[in-house]
């Protein structure tokens, strides 16, 4: 049967459109046998994923896929699903086309246990972790798809949903753009911050945009994001797969089978970065059930420096790190100490342009003032008092200045004789 592609999306309330990410998914052209899964399932072999399961399950871990809802009832992921809410909306029902064909699809790359005692059907990364199933996007043959969803932001709302309901890994296998994609304040990268600042794992797609031009697929783009890209059975990066500054590590990626959504007997198979993001999410439960104190910081870190196939230079957009090795991530994980989500403020350090200044040691005197700050507080007195006394003397009042008067002295006459004809008798 001829692959066709499977692109799931949803408009309205996200400006833009939200694409799911998986290229070219097929459905089995016959019933298949469950042993015909397993066989076909090469990242058993690749990732070595017996060996990584003898050292961690991912049991007790919870991983929300957020996707296009995943299917109660399949054989391989009996016991393991808890649906939550639908912020996709849309008149298709669970079992119908347009529902759960995605989202089934990788659930059961994460925690597929198989069937009959676990030797046959899907063998996840992580069969012993539990899946929570939010749906926030439509499968691409859904009735109303390209309608607007019932929720105005169906992803952000769906990331705090997982986060408030215990999910300690988030897996997203879808990707786009938005008005507001990689804004420090939209309402996904509040809602990334907000999983990431409760401890919570957050691993999205890369994409399937090679050919288009490497678009920067958000929320993969988002900050503290594992984003994945796709490889194939040799370890070559997938032609299809988004290559940018933004891709963490790779994973399978191409000619993957998965469960499908409406039969235990039949199976889906294609390639894409979706299915890498599953095995990555998976691999990552592993991780929290071995050492459920470390960070999403130290996760991404761990299964980058663990790496295989690593580029030369170390790292390049194509398949970031390199593929990822589950069993040396955790042999690497379970010695390590956990570190703060949100770092403390801790003490600057001295740098040739920024930073303290030259520091002496002080101490105290018997007035609780150091010897310094008294000697400061002194001058300070001393200058203040000579500026009071500067202000006077100029304020005084100056001795005045006269202009020299010539006077004249005049001798004084002598008073006039008395005439002796006045007042006289005769």
């Amino acid at each position: 049967m001829k692959a066709r592609s499977r692109r799931a999306r949803t408009l309205g309330g996200i400006a833009g459109a939200l694409a799911c990410i998986a290229a070219s998914v097929a459905f089995g052209a016959s019933p298949a046998a469950a042993d015909a899964i397993r066989t076909a399932e090469w990242p058993v072999g690749f990732l070595d994923l017996p060996a990584a399961q003898r050292l961690s399950t991912g049991s007790g871990v919870t991983v929300a896929v957020l996707d296009t809802g995943v299917v109660q009832g399949r054989a391989d992921l009996t016991g393991q699903v808890t649906t939550g809410p639908d912020y996709a909306g849309g008149i298709e029902k669970s079992g119908q086309s347009g529902w759960g064909e995605h989202g089934t699809c990788m659930a059961s790359i994460i925690a597929g246990h198989g069937r009959n005692g676990g030797a046959d059907g899907m063998l996840g990364a992580a069969p012993g972790a539990h899946i929570l199933s939010v749906r926030v996007i439509r499968d691409d043959d859904a009735p109303d798809f390209g309608q607007a969803t019932t929720d105005g932001t169906p992803i952000s709302d769906g990331i705090r949903y997982a986060v408030d309901h215990g999910a300690q890994v988030i897996s997203m296998s879808l990707g786009g753009e938005e008005a507001d994609a990689g804004d420090d304040s939209s309402s996904e990268s509040d809602a990334i911050r907000y999983a990431l600042e409760h401890n919570v794992v957050v691993v999205a797609a890369a994409g399937n945009g090679a050919t288009q031009g490497n678009p920067v697929s958000y929320p993969g783009g988002e900050r503290g994001v594992i984003t994945v890209a796709a490889v194939d059975d040799n370890g070559v990066h997938a032609n299809f797969s988004t290559t940018g500054w933004d891709v963490s590590v790779a994973a399978p990626g191409v000619n993957l089978p998965c469960d499908a959504f409406n039969a235990d007997d039949a199976y889906m198979e294609g390639s894409g970065t979706s299915q890498a993001t599953a095995y990555v999410s998976g691999v990552v439960a592993l991780l929290k059930a071995e050492n459920p104190v470390l960070t999403p910081a130290q996760i991404r870190t761990l299964l980058e420096t663990t790496a295989t196939d690593r580029p030369s230079g170390g790292r390049d957009d194509e398949v970031g790190f390199g593929v990822i090795d589950p069993v040396a991530a955790l042999r690497a994980a379970k010695t390590m100490n956990g570190l703060p989500t949100v770092p403390k403020p801790g003490a600057g350090v001295a740098s040739g342009h920024f930073g303290y200044g030259p520091t002496e040691k002080v101490t105290l005197g018997p007035s609780g003032l150091s010897s310094r700050a008294r000697a400061e507080i002194g001058g300070a007195v001393l200058l203040l008092i000579a500026l009071v006394v500067a202000i006077l003397l100029l304020r005084r009042p100056k001795p005045p200045v006269y202009e020299l008067e010539i006077i004249e002295f005049v001798q004084p006459q002598a008073p006039p004789m008395a005439d002796p004809r006045l007042g006289s008798d005769e």
